[in-house]
């Protein structure tokens, strides 16, 4: 074995960090992330002494609500990375199909594959941790749909960033809900956060939809409240999706840089 080599492929992976996000992210982001989570979560523990067992509940729920939202916001943009990959966008835009019509059918699929991973998780959560969600599916159904909504919206937006950009920023396809899930109050109540990133949070349907989950586990009662509030901002919300990703395709398409894509 030679040092000179093997210095020779750290210094090739490590000029890989330096200039590639994707292995920057996975250096730093990550464990920031999940410091910052859970580091939440143990707060409202050491502060809360009244939760008893229903603490596995929020916790199994939360779990499988985050798993539908972050699922269907990953898949929408991976979908669009897949034609990249594979060097088939030209092919697709080549046919009569318009764009509107592209992200329909991905959205489709991938809220066929949603129902059926998170038909799995709650039957593994029934099986293996006697959490059963299925009593309550009807009054969590408005803020899974509300969650749907805004991992669209995320979803539409990256995509529209990778058009303009390629894969150089195809790392947020799977890192961009991490960044909003301490501010989403996934695992924890809003009020276990500092004052103003409460004040972010409201802004967030994420953070409503999970009160509202909360509340439904707790005793079974549904909060317009906060399904209102998730409703209206995925109504401020999602156009604006469709508006930058309107913008982005139709300057890619100007500039040629769709042929580039492929």
């Amino acid at each position: 074995m030679k040092i000179h080599r093997i210095k020779a492929v750290m210094r090739r992976h490590l000029y890989d960090i330096r200039h590639n996000i994707d292995r920057s992210m996975d250096v730093f982001y990550w464990p920031i992330i999940d410091v910052i989570v859970w580091g939440f979560f143990s707060f409202y523990i050491s502060t809360n002494n009244t939760f008893g067992p229903s603490i596995i509940n929020f916790l199994m729920g939360a779990i499988i609500l985050w798993s539908i939202f972050y699922a269907f916001q990953r898949d929408f943009a991976v979908g669009f990375l897949e034609e990249l990959w594979s060097r088939n966008l030209l092919n697709i835009f080549s046919t009569p199909i318009t764009m509107w019509e592209y992200l329909t059918g991905v959205a489709s699929i991938s809220i066929f594959k949603i129902i059926i991973g998170s038909f799995t998780a709650s039957l593994c959560a029934l099986i293996f941790y006697s959490f059963n969600i299925f009593p309550h599916i009807l009054l969590l159904i408005p803020y899974v749909l509300n969650l749907l909504f805004f991992a669209a919206a995320i979803g539409i937006c990256i995509t529209a960033l990778i058009l303009r950009y390629t894969t150089k920023v195809q790392i947020l396809a799977w890192s961009f809900a991490g960044l909003l899930q301490p501010v989403s109050c996934v695992f924890y109540p809003l009020s276990s956060l500092p004052q103003w990133l409460q004040s972010i949070a409201w802004f967030l349907p994420t953070a409503h939809a999970f009160e509202g989950m909360r509340q439904v586990l707790t005793d079974s009662t549904f909060s317009s409240t906060y399904f209102w509030w998730a409703l209206i901002l995925n109504i401020f919300y999602f156009p604006i999706s469709l508006v930058i990703f309107k913008k982005t395709f139709e300057a890619t398409k100007i500039r040629g840089l769709l042929v580039k894509l492929t």
